[in-house]
């Protein structure tokens, strides 16, 4: 496939994303971010901020524009257009994780009022959603400050709490994803949000206790032998599939 195809995909699959984790809450108008590395290169695709911007829910092609790993705008299809302030908050993670091939950040409500009132996230359930369990179980960071990732030494400070990790809480802020593909940091992120609300529910009934080990173990067992499969490339396209679909049929 052609370099010019390749980015132009990616571009659509950038703001496809926008709109979904816009639509499903977990972020609104002006507030959070996409972004996505292009493959083979030191550039990044990411949502734009600015005078011309639009919401996350409206997101077009029109509203990403290339970036460089120093947060130099590259291209940009429409004046008024310039790179997020938080900018610095994906950067880090691509240059550092060369894995990483896309980055969200959002805002989510629950992870506001849960990391607000120093309310962790556990195990609590299974069946419900494999992925969350897994989720928990890998381990989900909490960066302690409330303030917005706007330069290198923040983002540094952000790293060391995040590291390897596929997700990481902001306390009083929101969350950030990091994905081997638009696909999977999209679901993964629709994953925690669910997680985080549930917890929230659970939290106002009362205290939510983890499930047994013996079930995490049945599941552990099930991943190993492959009858659930937590990370795997298919899993993620389907999911992404699906909320694509749920998209345009809201809109039809």
């Amino acid at each position: 496939m052609a370099r010019s195809r390749i980015v132009s995909e990616l571009r659509k699959k950038v703001a496809l994303s926008c709109r979904i984790v816009g639509t499903q809450g977990l972020t609104r108008g002006m507030l959070g971010h996409v972004s996505a590395r292009i493959p083979g290169t030191d550039r990044v695709l990411i949502k734009a901020k600015g005078p011309a911007e639009e919401a996350v829910e409206l997101a077009t092609e029109k509203d990403i524009i290339t970036i460089d790993l120093e947060g130099r705008v590259l291209e940009a299809r429409k004046k008024g257009l310039d790179a997020p302030n938080e900018t610095a908050m994906h950067l880090i993670i691509y240059r550092k994780r060369p894995e990483v091939m896309s980055v969200i950040h959002t805002h989510p409500d629950w992870i506001v009022a849960l990391t607000a009132c120093d309310k962790p996230l556990i195990p609590m359930y299974a069946a419900y959603s494999p992925p969350g369990m897994k989720l928990v179980l890998d381990g989900i960071p909490v960066y302690p400050r409330s303030v917005t990732i706007i330069n290198r030494e923040l983002a540094e400070d952000f790293m060391r709490t995040m590291g390897e990790k596929k997700a990481c809480l902001l306390v009083g802020h929101g969350m950030t994803v990091a994905g081997g593909s638009v696909e999977e940091a999209t679901v993964t992120s629709l994953n925690l949000y669910e997680l985080a609300r549930i917890h929230g529910m659970a939290y106002a009934i009362g205290q939510p206790r983890p499930i047994s080990e013996a079930d995490i173990f049945e599941y552990k067992q099930r991943a190993e032998r492959g009858v659930i499969k937590f990370g795997s490339s298919a899993r993620f396209e389907s999911d992404w599939r699906y909320h694509v679909k749920l998209l345009q049929k809201r809109r039809s």
